[in-house]
This record gives C-alpha cells, sequence and structure tokens, in this order.
C-alpha cells in the first residue's frame, strides 16, 4: 500500500471520527471496505487510540445514550451492543451504574407511540402493542406495567 493510500485512510478515520463515536470494530468494517490491509488496519486504530481519538469506555456511553434516547429496552440495547462491537461487559456496569429504570423508559416509549387514554382495547390490538413493545426490547413485566399505568390515567 502506498503513501498516498494511507493518507487518505487515515483522513478518512478522522473525518468519521470527527462526526461522531466509533467503535474499533466498526471503523476496522469501514476500512476493509476501503480495501485496507489488516496489518494498516491494526495500526492504524492503534494510532487513533494513542491519542485518544477512540475510547471504549466513551463510545459505550454515547451507545447507550443513544439507545436509551430512542426509546429502546435492554434486551434490544444489549442485541443491538453485539452488532456494534460493544464490549457487553463494559455495557453491563454502566447500565448497573446509570441505575436506568426500564419500566419508566417503557412507559415513556408506550406513551410516545399511543398516547394516553384507550381504556377498552381489543385482543388484536392489544397484541400489537405488546409485540411492538417487545421489537423495542422490553419484557413482559415492563410492557404490562406500561400499558397498565396508561389505562390507569
Amino acid at each position: 500500500m502506498d503513501e498516498q493510500t494511507k493518507q487518505k485512510l487515515k483522513n478518512y478515520v478522522l473525518w468519521l471520527l470527527g462526526r461522531q463515536e466509533y467503535s474499533k470494530k466498526e471503523l476496522a468494517q469501514k476500512l476493509r471496505m476501503k480495501d485496507a490491509s489488516e496489518d494498516y488496519i491494526e495500526q492504524l486504530l492503534s494510532w487513533c487510540e494513542s491519542l485518544g481519538y477512540i475510547d471504549e469506555k466513551r463510545y459505550c456511553e454515547s451507545f447507550l445514550r443513544r439507545q436509551i434516547n430512542k426509546g429502546l429496552g435492554q434486551k434490544r440495547v444489549l442485541a443491538e451492543a453485539t452488532n456494534k462491537g460493544v464490549d457487553r461487559a463494559q455495557l453491563m456496569t454502566l447500565i448497573e451504574e446509570q441505575e436506568i429504570d426500564w419500566f419508566e423508559l417503557a412507559l415513556e416509549t408506550y406513551q410516545r407511540k399511543y398516547g394516553l387514554g384507550d381504556k377498552q382495547l381489543d385482543y388484536k390490538e392489544k397484541a400489537k402493542r405488546v409485540r411492538y413493545m417487545m421489537y423495542r426490547g422490553f419484557g413482559y413485566e415492563e410492557i404490562n406495567f406500561a400499558m397498565q399505568a396508561t389505562i390507569g390515567d
């Protein structure tokens, strides 16, 4: 690989990191798509890490914040984390430290989608709403809490 190509790849990584946080796994995938050699990918990511441009803990915090703002439950957050290359142990520690109330988040997500009211839901509509909430990553207890609290208003 010639120096001009290496410089282009370095500029590309810096441009990406200037826009948002990325995990090492995500950056490596993007560099592979640009036909970078594995040796250079490793070298470039180490260089970025040594300068503090890549920080897995910072990325993990940013990732968790984005997922919560989207209204996603713990199951979906953990599944997405695996796809993005987030360290699962670090994410679990962060979730415990932040003491996220998944029940409250489920309620907010449910009310954002369906609003308040609707005393009587037929079986089909109820099942549809439960499926939606499960897709968002919430468990049965959290979904039931959200539905009961909304109907109770």
